[in-house]
């Protein structure tokens, strides 16, 4: 029992209990060996060396006294009377793995071989605990069973294998083997922060071993609430690096089928992924925890930017290949691999830009494709996306995909670090570091291997910010209700985008695919007033060479509500024959629209008559044969322009016979 309350801290009772174990037994070694140990615990050195020395005077000395003492003489500073005691020690019997270590040391060996022989000794503790936890014996004495050790001697036993592999990671400088083990015994024995420290050494020495990075990656989630936000953006890193690398996921894959004893398809891997990204986002703080960005959506750029990189075969882990990496831009930076990446992104856009023929990042097609060129296309966008992904505009590529344009543009006003943001903050200042900045690469290794980096990721935001811009504008036209101002409000600003991006015409195209689809759908639907507003703000803002388009389209609305509202028979027609004028001025090869602004010019015209104005009559007669006259010129002999035209003629001839009010 002296032994267990020794073991559990409780100092006074053991001496105790070793006292009346002496007056017992006074020729006994036991328990001099362990007053000896109870006195070193105290740290009183001087009586531990006398209880011991004693001890080994003894007919059959105690088996650990020789080494107790060695210790007692280490701590005590006495190098050689260590040594000679645990030289005497390993003549009697095979030193175990602690007593090794401490010879290796004291006896002025390599760092490394110490460190070795120090980390063999934690992990010979460690399997005494997992011994002890399945009810075998520990070996620690005679009579001392593991099921009789309490929990804190366990919890002992973890701070003392944390204590040793600290000792080996310092002495070493090196992350060692069995990483993962040790980081768990780092934990488990109270130095978590020796543990993230071991992690990330180990990863930067081996990036691509997805054990080391899983074991980071729990490590720092489940860190103290009160963590950085530097912890928490290596935390991000760590499970971007994981959800999108295949050998995690085999493993994953492999212990599920061990566990369970099914076979788990690879086909269930998305689910699984999805899942996971899940559950760690919902472990993320909801505030910015000290970071630039939420945790949260932090780990969605990292995760998408993982996902472009997977889909091109991953980044070399080493320069002359190596396991590739499938990871974001925390990792890219916290492995310090920024210029790599670059190089490695921009000979990747040189080459899919040679296979497509093109001048340049920004140039049109100088050829005609050959057979490879919808592949070509494809990987093209995806290098595009990737660039854009491992730079500062990853955040507005993100929001732009899931239709949060506003926020994308938001995110697009100020890509600069802090240094750059705090020495040139203020209206008018670039939304780029400046070309001297030591953090641009960090920050956008995507343009790292670009000669002019800074022009280009200035000229990739503009063109983000323009496709925002057409976004919230599309988006203004389909509200409940549509806000027209303020979409031409956005699409007038993306045109000055699109013209200092030398993309003009294509985005006016752009701008007159959007009104026509939503006009379209806004038609069908019966929504006729909708369809004429959302054209007619698409035109107030296209130069002339896109009007065509909008105003055929125009025409043909025009025409079908001014003959809806015309067939009521309750409503004037003002308003039908405005919008059939109209139509016919866009389109005068709208045969529907002409007929139909024949027969409204002919009834305004008995509308003036009944109301007593046989001036207004006449007028409204003139213009319907004016306007069926130059119909007819379009359209000859068409029989219901010409019935229309007689018509109107007959009752213009009628009219001028009835004396007008004026002559009354």
């Amino acid at each position: 029992m002296g032994r267990v309350r020794l073991a559990r801290g409780d100092v006074d009772e053991a001496v105790a209990e070793f006292e009346r174990a002496r007056r017992l037994r006074p020729a006994a070694a036991g328990p001099l060996h362990w007053l000896g140990c109870a006195a070193a615990h105290r740290g009183d050195l001087a009586a531990a060396r006398s209880h011991l020395t004693a001890a080994l005077a003894c007919r059959t000395p105690h088996r650990r006294s020789l080494v107790q003492r060695a210790y007692v003489h280490a701590r005590a500073g006495d190098r050689e009377a260590a040594l000679a005691d645990l030289h005497a020690a390993s003549r009697i019997a095979p030193l175990d793995d602690e007593a090794r270590w401490v010879l290796a040391a004291l006896s002025g060996r390599p760092a490394r071989e110490v460190a070795l022989r120090l980390r063999k000794a934690a992990v010979t503790g460690l399997m005494g605990v997992g011994r002890e936890q399945r009810g075998g014996g520990t070996g620690g004495g005679p009579g001392l069973c593991g099921d009789d050790r309490p929990e804190g001697r366990r919890n002992d036993a973890w701070a003392r294998a944390a204590a040793l592999i600290d000792a080996a990671r310092r002495l070493d400088g090196e992350p060692g083997p069995f990483v993962p083990l040790a980081a768990v015994a780092l934990i488990r024995g109270g130095r978590r922060a020796a543990a993230v420290e071991l992690l990330g050494d180990a990863v930067r020495y081996d990036p691509a071993d997805h054990r080391i990075t899983h074991t980071l990656a729990l490590a720092l989630l489940n860190s103290p609430a009160t963590e950085s936000g530097s912890r928490w953006e290596r935390c991000v890193a760590a499970w971007a690096a994981l959800l999108h690398d295949a050998g995690f996921w085999e493993r994953v894959r492999a212990n599920a089928t061990r566990r369970y004893g099914v076979a788990v398809e690879a086909s269930l891997v998305p689910a699984l992924r999805a899942g996971l990204r899940e559950a760690v986002e919902r472990r993320m703080p909801d505030d910015d925890a000290g970071t630039r960005v939420a945790p949260g959506p932090l780990l969605r750029r990292e995760a998408d930017a993982a996902q472009l990189l997977a889909a091109v075969g991953g980044f070399p882990s080493a320069g002359g290949g190596g396991v590739p990496l499938f990871c974001g831009p925390l990792r890219i930076a916290e492995l310090e691999k920024s210029a790599e990446f670059g190089a490695f992104a921009a000979a990747q856009e040189a080459r899919v830009l040679q296979l497509q023929g093109t001048a340049g990042p920004g140039g049109g097609p100088s050829g005609a494709p050959g057979a490879d060129a919808p592949a070509a296309s494809s990987t093209a966008s995806a290098y595009a996306s990737l660039t854009y992904a491992f730079s500062e505009l990853g955040f507005a590529q993100m929001l732009l995909g899931m239709d949060k344009p506003g926020d994308a543009l938001a995110a697009l006003s100020e890509l600069r670090c802090s240094d750059c943001r705090a020495a040139r903050g203020g209206p008018g200042a670039a939304a780029v570091c400046e070309p001297q900045c030591v953090r641009f690469d960090e920050l956008n290794p995507g343009y790292a291997g670009l000669p002019d980096k800074h022009r280009r990721l200035s000229l990739d935001a503009r063109g983000l910010a323009l496709e925002a811009r057409l976004s919230m504008g599309r988006a203004e036209l389909t509200a409940r209700p549509p806000d027209f101002a303020t979409a031409a409000a956005y699409w007038r600003r993306a045109l000055v985008h699109g013209r200092e991006l030398e993309r003009y015409r294509e985005t006016q195209t752009t701008i007159v695919d959007m009104a026509l689809g939503a006009a379209r759908a806004a038609h069908r639907a019966g929504r006729l007033s909708l369809a004429v507003s959302t054209l007619e703000t698409a035109r107030s803002v296209i130069g002339a060479n896109e009007r065509g388009r909008l105003e055929g389209q125009l025409a043909r609305v025009l025409a079908d509500r001014g003959i809806s509202v015309a067939n009521d028979q309750e409503a004037l027609l003002d308003e039908p024959a405005a919008d059939l004028r109209r139509s016919v001025a866009f389109n005068p090869h709208l045969l529907r629209a002409q007929v139909s602004l024949g027969v409204v010019l002919r009834g305004l015209a008995a509308a003036r008559w009944r109301s007593g104005s046989l001036s207004g009559a006449r007028d409204m007669l003139r213009e319907a044969i004016d306007q069926l006259t130059a119909a007819l010129a379009l359209f000859p002999d068409d029989p219901d322009l010409m019935e229309q035209r007689e018509a109107a003629v007959a009752d213009l001839d009628h009219v001028m016979w009835q004396p007008d009010e004026s002559e009354q």
